[in-house]
């Protein structure tokens, strides 16, 4: 097993057989999490949400080969989730399918209605002009701070760059804000419904 902390890390396309180690990845790096944890009626019920949330967000996106992962040896240490220009806004039948995959997940928590109201608030405001769209970006906590998730978000910045098109994204941590202004997104949106935590949309036009 590689020891990630000191190995060269590469980035490539994510492989169908590493979602499940993506998945585990991302979770580590989004907990603890606003959103969730307003979801959550526990930390642990928070934690244990994550992946299947994730897990929903991957199955989604999967179709479209634009997800990508960070590599330390043969271990997965980061994940970038992308849907391409023309896949959002979601058809009715993808939206159902992954509102179904997060309702299983949302039963057991607490705050779903006002939960659901931020969602739905977020939802409005997506863009309908082509764009990419980043799901997640997340790196496993042993390599933050290394430029990992940086270099995830560099083939699809790249693409979006050559071929005009926007990209998009929406963050529920403050401190993640000065990390995508230095990719060139800003800010467009802050949402907040009744309490609940903010977030903010972020968009960034082609260089």
């Amino acid at each position: 097993m590689t020891d990630v902390r000191g190995a060269e890390i590469s980035i490539d396309q994510l492989k169908a057989n590493e979602h499940d180690e993506a998945l585990a990845v991302l979770a580590r790096a989004f907990w603890p999490d606003p959103v969730f944890g307003f979801f959550a009626k526990t930390r642990v019920q928070e934690h244990q949400m994550l992946p299947g949330a994730f897990g929903a967000f991957v199955a989604d996106a999967a179709p479209f080969d634009a997800c990508w992962a960070a590599r330390a040896g043969d271990r997965v240490v980061g994940a970038a989730i992308w849907v391409p220009p023309g896949e959002m806004p979601r058809t009715k039948s993808r939206e159902a399918m992954l509102q179904l995959r997060v309702a299983r997940l949302l039963i057991k928590g607490r705050n779903r209605v006002r939960g659901m109201n931020l969602l739905t608030a977020v939802d409005k405001v997506h863009p309908h002009e082509p764009h990419w769209y980043l799901a997640l970006l997340g790196a496993d906590p042993l390599v933050q701070g290394r430029g990992t998730g940086g270099r995830l978000l560099q083939p699809v910045l790249n693409m979006a760059d050559n071929d005009g098109v926007l990209t998009y994204l929406e963050t529920q941590k403050p401190e993640n804000i000065a990390f995508y202004s230095r990719h060139a997104f800003t800010v467009a949106d802050e949402i907040s419904i009744e309490g609940s935590p903010t977030v903010w949309t972020m968009r960034r036009e082609p260089r």
